[in-house]
């Protein structure tokens, strides 16, 4: 018997997201719970996480692709205000009238839900 829905959210429970054997880690199972949830979208609650090294984002970009395979959206939420400006920064998620990002972000998960099923 399997589950599928429409969405997973994914709540990051480390403070600290660097170093290769924790984005190994996080890589691993975004992958894995993505794949046997059988969901289109995927939120990615940051809401524990108060430092994110360039290595940690790359698990986040792995799961973007799987998203985007499926036709479906990533969407990143709950930041603290130091993770967010590295997004900013690096121009991983935009503002609100700038370009399209790798990214999209909101500021909690039901935002974020209701961003999906409004169509925002």
């Amino acid at each position: 018997m399997s589950v599928q829905c429409s969405l997973i959210v994914i709540r990051i429970a480390i403070a600290e997201v660097s170093g290769d054997p924790i984005a190994d880690d996080l890589q691993e199972r975004f992958l894995a719970l993505y794949e046997q949830s059988g969901a289109t979208h995927a939120i990615v609650d940051l809401r524990g996480v108060t430092y994110l090294s360039s290595v940690g984002v790359g698990p986040l970009l792995a799961l973007g692709r799987k998203v985007r395979e499926r036709e479906g959206r990533l969407i990143l939420c709950s930041m603290a205000s130091n993770v967010e400006s590295v997004f900013h920064a690096t121009k991983l998620i935009g503002t609100v009238h700038g370009s399209p990002a790798t990214f999209e972000h909101q500021a909690n998960v039901p935002v974020a839900v209701q961003s999906l099923y409004r169509g925002e």
